[in-house]
């Protein structure tokens, strides 16, 4: 059987989603994270579990409607713009995507019902993501949404790395896992 882009762009975020293979996907990378743990601040600065995670759902959902719009025959269109071009000064068409901030606070480390909600939101957009590529075919992967898969998974990869890094400072990563 031939693999073709699509299928490739699908392996991958199962990759980045729920699939364990050399590095460890964003399902796995939650597990035990309390509110407590999500909202613990790395010392020096920088995100929390909980902003990066908001952070991936805010991207993911947007990843979302670009997919469909793309399946649907309507395009790509600015208000959905996802990063810029690659090497280049950002076109003032994502200017408003970068404005935004995904990230959000801290987090309250004594709202776990939050930090719940924030977990089950990212599940369904996971699995939302999901069912949007298994729509995607060949004839739809037009070069700007091939550029915008690429550089989403990426990010998603990006961000788990970070989210196991600040579990490690905080040791809440577990043993048998180093």
């Amino acid at each position: 059987m031939k693999m073709g882009l699509i299928d490739a762009f699908r392996m991958e975020f199962d990759f980045c989603w729920d699939t364990e293979t050399w590095f460890l996907p964003l399902e796995r990378t939650l597990e035990g994270v309390g509110s407590r743990e999500a909202s613990w601040e790395p010392p020096g600065g920088g995100n929390t579990i909980w902003q990066t995670v908001k952070h991936l759902n805010v991207y993911n959902a947007l990843l979302i409607r670009q997919m469909n719009d793309a399946t649907s025959g309507k395009g790509l269109s600015v208000e959905n713009a996802s990063f810029g071009d690659i090497g280049g000064p950002v076109d003032p068409k994502w200017k408003s995507t970068f404005e935004m901030d995904t990230f959000g606070d801290s987090g309250d480390p004594t709202d776990s019902e939050k930090w719940k909600e924030v977990v089950t939101e990212t599940h369904l957009i996971c699995e939302n993501v999901r069912k949007s590529l298994a729509k995607v075919d060949e004839s739809h992967m037009q070069e700007e949404l091939a550029g915008i898969l690429a550089r989403q998974i990426l990010h998603n990869a990006y961000h788990i790395g970070q989210i196991v890094f600040i579990r490690k400072q905080q040791g809440s990563w577990p043993k048998e896992r180093e």
